[in-house]
């Protein structure tokens, strides 16, 4: 199985945390070769990074950061204030001679690539809207004491995380489609065949 290669897992390891409500986003490049549509897609199945176990052609890290006050009064203890950070990674492919291509495929190469960057852009958005109301749903939170405010924060962003999860699966069973119609993936599964 490939995994993440080093260097680009110590990037995702020495970037900053993000400062208390700040959202980042950033474009982590993975090198890709081939001269064809075909030899691309098959690099990119081949060595590309994984999640789970199969090979992805991008995908998000996200590095959140909560900033937190409590309130402790009469009623209890809530928060004062409430915020999550996020810096959204999108890893994505990058060709050393995407330009160069032969006339036609750079084109087509160039403009999947920024069709890959819009989706991941569509997983920020999802994780965007969930951390918002992970904040929200915080702030209304209150119990007898700190401790046991916290569990049931936890127990709150747990449940947002899994809704969110399938939100983002079902996000991606779309695009696992509507990606075949891309011309460059068009491309490389019609080479790709001619070859078989």
């Amino acid at each position: 199985m490939t995994r993440l290669p080093v260097s680009l897992l110590a990037l995702l390891m020495v970037l900053p945390a993000p400062v208390a409500g700040e959202e980042r986003s950033a474009v982590l490049p993975y090198p890709v070769k081939g001269t064809s549509a075909a030899d691309i897609y098959t690099d990119i199945k081949t060595n590309a990074p994984r999640v789970a176990a199969n090979a992805t052609f991008a995908f998000t890290a996200i590095a959140t950061k909560t900033d937190k006050t409590h309130k402790v009064d009469a009623g209890g203890c809530r928060y004062k204030r409430f915020r999550t950070s996020a810096i959204y990674n999108f890893v994505l492919p990058r060709h050393p001679n995407g330009k160069a291509l032969k006339k036609g495929l750079g084109g087509k190469w160039l403009a999947f690539v920024n069709y890959l960057k819009v989706h991941e852009e569509g997983h920020r958005d999802i994780w965007r809207a969930c951390f918002a109301d992970y904040d929200a749903q915080a702030m209304e939170l209150v119990a007898k004491d700190c401790a046991a405010l916290d569990a049931t924060r936890e127990r709150l962003f747990t449940s947002i995380k899994k809704r969110c999860i399938g939100q983002d699966e079902a996000y991606d069973v779309i695009f696992r489609k509507e990606v075949l119609k891309h011309p460059f993936m068009a491309e490389a599964l019609k080479r790709k065949n001619l070859k078989d």
